[in-house]
């Protein structure tokens, strides 16, 4: 039988890889950060796998139709929906997790380089049982990639893909519960889409 984490409920990672990158012109997953050595998905694991077993109880990769993509540790799965979007990734990834038994899924950008173990145990911490708990930035910016999200919203998020609506954030429309973790961190949120913010973001990571 699945134990609760100290956190008081079974919530796993999941990264998504499935995007296209068509503004970086290679898949995201597989760039190496200068001077790091490792890929941008292996820092973003590396960073989950301080946490498991602690706040986080799975692992998922969030892969499109075909993707032939895998790392020590984690279930992959393949999106539903093609070219939805993080949406389609979502609702993917909390069926699995459904059926895995977990509570909840912490979704996050492989792109989030800066993200770290520190953030992911802060947010754990924050979920009381909520349908989403959305991740803030300064200027309380709302972050629907680093958040948490209840396999029990599964329905909201098919009802969304129905309408034609892929945008995450408003998937708190159709929920009960909807919480925020304001962060101190906003630099942990940043997302390299392209070549020049590889650039200008990951050399700044040695500094």
């Amino acid at each position: 039988m699945m134990k609760e984490t100290a956190y008081g409920h079974r919530i796993a990672a999941a990264i998504l890889i499935g995007g296209r990158s068509s503004r970086m012109g290679h898949p995201k997953e597989d760039i190496v950060i200068p001077e790091d050595g490792r890929t941008f998905l292996d820092r973003i694991c590396d960073e989950i796998d301080k946490c498991y077993g602690e706040c986080l109880q799975g692992r998922y990769l969030s892969v499109r139709k075909g993707q032939k993509k895998s790392r020590d540790g984690y279930s992959a799965a393949e999106d539903k929906y093609d070219d939805i979007g993080p949406l389609g990734g979502l609702i993917s990834v909390l069926m699995k997790a459904r059926e895995d038994g977990y509570d909840a899924v912490l979704l996050l950008a492989c792109d989030m380089i800066y993200y770290g173990s520190s953030e992911i145990k802060i947010i754990c911490q924050n979920y009381e049982g909520q349908d989403i708990i959305f991740a803030r930035t300064e200027g309380r910016y709302i972050q629907p990639l680093a958040s948490i999200y209840s396999v029990n919203i599964l329905p909201v998020a098919e009802d969304l893909v129905k309408k034609g609506n892929y945008r995450l954030r408003d998937l708190a429309e159709g929920t009960d519960s909807v919480g925020y973790f304001d962060s101190e961190c906003s630099e942990a949120y940043i997302n390299v889409n392209t070549v020049s913010d590889q650039s200008l973001y990951c050399d700044s990571l040695q500094k």
